[in-house]
């Protein structure tokens, strides 16, 4: 093991395994039993944004899942309960969106955040820091590549689109955000830059029937670069890295600050923020939501969502 990659090794976090390859960092986000995101994964994916924003070592990250088959296949859903349920009451747009832009300012004073973790609020801090962690990957001054080998709905179609690029595998793997159909809409930045990715119409249509993407679909659309085989996911992701760290950091560095100035103003992941906690926050939503646990079972990775029972998969 070399000296860069005993560093990585030694900086694990608990959902996240980082490998050292030359000046690419592997990043595996591994979250047993059931391989959802969760607030564990977005706080641990915070602290490597965090690091990496100051470490000219790495000039690549490759955000992969823990085995073929496997990427990040949804949020768990039970959070989004316990977040809403902790607010006490119905939330109605023309008031989650004020609290969010107040918590917003709020959070950005040095321990305000830490004391409106430990009050109701608690869920729209965290919702906040979810777009945060996400919009650091287009200010890392390393290109992150997502490489995709299996499910990427909801949550995980948000931390893809949030990659500077998406490479997928072939096989029966699904892209999208289907939250439509269990009562919510997206709320960590993906409805805005779905739209950037694959255009107005066709991104308002897939969110409002809850139609995700097959590989070749995502491709064709926009919506990943290219779909490889399965077998040559993570070889291809390396050799894209391998030849992206060879442009000048200062281009590299230029086109990403120009494209996250492109990819929605902060006023609009606010609103995206505010209609996802009014609807979350009221019965039908939470009703649906509950109904979408109770289908679930976590040891034997099954949800709605990843036996296809509540996705608009029938091309019609």
């Amino acid at each position: 093991m070399t000296a860069t990659s005993a560093a990585a090794a030694a900086s694990l976090t608990p959902t996240l395994r980082l490998e050292a390859r030359g000046t690419t960092l592997i990043v595996t986000v591994d979250n047993p039993p059931d391989d959802l995101l969760d607030g564990q994964v977005f706080t641990d994916l915070d602290r490597l944004g965090r690091r990496l924003a100051r470490d000219r070592r790495f000039r690549a990250v490759i955000l992969t899942g823990p085995r073929a088959g496997v990427f990040l296949p949804h949020y768990d859903l039970q959070e989004i309960v316990d977040g809403a349920e902790a607010l006490g009451l119905p939330t109605p747009y023309a008031a989650a969106r004020p609290a969010i832009a107040a918590v917003a300012g709020a959070s950005r004073v040095p321990g305000v955040a830490g004391l409106l973790r430990r009050t109701p609020l608690a869920g729209l801090v965290t919702l906040l820091d979810t777009h945060r962690t996400l919009a650091r990957f287009g200010q890392l001054p390393q290109v992150v590549i997502a490489a995709i080998g299996g499910d990427a709905l909801g949550g995980g179609c948000e931390v893809a689109l949030a990659c500077d690029v998406r490479l997928m595998a072939e096989g029966p793997h699904l892209i999208g955000l289907p939250e439509v159909s269990a009562g919510i809409p997206p709320g960590a930045g993906g409805s805005v830059r779905l739209v950037r990715a694959i255009g107005a119409s066709r991104a308002t249509a897939m969110m409002l029937r809850g139609r995700p993407m097959d590989p070749v679909e995502a491709q064709q659309a926009g919506l990943v670069d290219r779909v490889v085989p399965a077998a040559d996911l993570l070889p291809a992701a390396l050799r894209l890295a391998d030849r992206v760290v060879g442009w000048n950091p200062a281009a590299v560095r230029g086109i990403k600050r120009t494209i996250a100035a492109t990819n929605g103003s902060p006023s609009a992941f606010q609103v995206e923020a505010a209609g996802f906690v009014a609807a979350a926050s009221a019965s039908p939503a939470l009703d649906r939501l509950r109904e979408f646990g109770a289908l679930s079972d976590s040891d034997a990775g099954v949800s709605p969502w990843r036996d296809r029972s509540w996705l608009d998969v029938g091309g019609q």
